[in-house]
């Protein structure tokens, strides 16, 4: 499990319902990367359309918390 007050720190900034440039912004990766993450490692998130998808703070940082026990 990834240190709490440190995931916590790190979505500080995202709103409570973040589109997924948001969190590769924040996480330094490109928007690929986070939906492959939504994808294959079950971050969930809602599609609004069928281009836009917005990702729960909450959800965001339950994956966070538990995405170093994830085998690659």
């Amino acid at each position: 499990m990834n240190d709490p007050e440190a995931v916590d720190d790190l979505i500080a900034q995202l709103p409570e319902w973040a589109t997924t440039e948001e969190i590769a912004d924040i996480m330094r990766v490109k928007a690929q990367t986070v939906l492959k993450w939504n994808r294959e490692y079950g971050l969930k998130s809602v599609s609004i359309g069928s281009r836009v998808r917005r990702y729960r703070k909450k959800d965001v940082r339950d994956f966070l918390l538990t995405s170093d026990e994830a085998a690659d």
